[in-house]
């Protein structure tokens, strides 16, 4: 079996340790466990999933840059 060794926490390896200690079996062994049972969360979505329903909710152009109209006078000074 592969060798692989992974950083963590001290507080998480005090409770990594804690458990081997009360089930009484290895460290490895319960990393071994935890890592076949997968992640205990739903998979990340992204930004863009969290903010769907929100998408079109504002008023206005969707992108300015498209429109030359709207970049009339940038980077002019306002000073008379």
């Amino acid at each position: 079996m592969p060798t692989v060794t992974v950083k963590m926490p001290p507080a998480l390896h005090a409770r990594l340790a804690a458990e081997a200690a009360r089930r009484r079996t290895s460290k490895s062994a319960i990393l071994r466990e935890s890592f076949a049972r997968g992640p205990a969360q739903a998979p990340a979505t992204s930004f863009f999933e969290r903010a769907r329903q929100y998408v079109g909710a504002a008023a206005g152009p969707g992108d300015l840059s498209t429109n030359p109209k709207h970049l009339a006078g940038y980077g002019k000074s306002r000073r008379p």
